[in-house]
């Protein structure tokens, strides 16, 4: 007779070798391939959306710039190559021919004529061999502001920073250009 506070343990077998869970190399390998997939699609998506960002600081900039320049040729009755001269708050080295160079782009002003016609700003990528970097940013003389790429992905950080994608050739067909307004 059985008691009842006992109760039956059902019969384990027992084998000589344990079962093991987890993943096969083939399972591992499919997973490795398909994460190596993804950044190579991932990866020129990120950096082309990093760029953009940074033609946008530099349109920022060049208009600091700008109006710096504006004010001192209101100021003055002439405009200036001299970045120093300006009341700026750009942090960058000042090199000898009157640029200013921050992480990513290179500032300058060229004076028109005598300086009293006008300038124009220009913020150059700092390009480091990659057509992506191959751009710039100007304010011409007539007040308006552009963007030049000089390679077809540049293209695209321009296409990102102008109010309208129509570009021109410029430059003999080696380079376009877009209006930003």
């Amino acid at each position: 007779m059985s008691k009842m506070y006992q109760k039956n343990i059902p019969d384990v077998k027992t084998s000589a070798k344990p079962h093991l869970s987890g993943f096969t190399l083939i399972e591992l390998l499919v997973v490795v391939l398909i994460i190596g997939i993804l950044a190579a699609v991932a990866l020129p998506q990120y950096q082309k959306t990093v760029e953009k960002s940074r033609a946008v600081e530099a349109l920022t900039n060049l208009r600091t710039l700008v109006t710096a320049e504006k004010i001192y040729q209101m100021a003055n009755g002439t405009a200036t190559r001299d970045l120093t001269l300006l009341d700026l708050q750009l942090s960058g080295e000042m090199k000898e021919n009157g640029q200013m160079v921050l992480s990513y782009f290179s500032y300058d002003i060229h004076s028109i004529g005598t300086g009293q016609e006008g300038f124009e700003a220009v913020a150059t990528r700092n390009n480091n061999g990659d057509d992506l970097t191959n751009y710039y940013i100007y304010y011409s003389s007539i007040g308006h502001y552009a963007c030049v790429a000089r390679s077809t992905q540049a293209k695209t950080i321009c296409a990102a920073v102008c109010t309208n994608s129509q570009f021109v050739s410029h430059e003999n067909g080696q380079s376009y250009y877009c209006r930003i307004t």
